[in-house]
């Protein structure tokens, strides 16, 4: 698995389709094939910061009415 800084300065796996399919992913070591992005584990954010903090409060689902749901930049 290659760690590569983006020009937002996140550090993302990549690792090439072979190592992907044979669930060796993590021990990776082919730069000179074509690297896809390791995506992280469990479920997308569907819910913006302010909405999970307030679900955490009132320990209550409230559906997210907001514009920016979801959002990477939140988190």
């Amino acid at each position: 698995m290659l760690l590569i800084v983006g020009k937002d300065g996140v550090e993302r796996k990549y690792s090439c389709m072979t190592c992907i399919k044979g669930h060796r992913s993590s021990k990776c070591k082919h730069p000179q094939r074509q690297l896809y992005e390791i995506k992280p584990k469990g479920r997308p954010v569907s819910q913006c910061q302010n909405c999970r903090e307030l679900r955490k409060q009132k320990r209550v689902h409230i559906k997210c009415s907001c514009k920016s749901r979801g959002t990477k930049d939140e988190m």
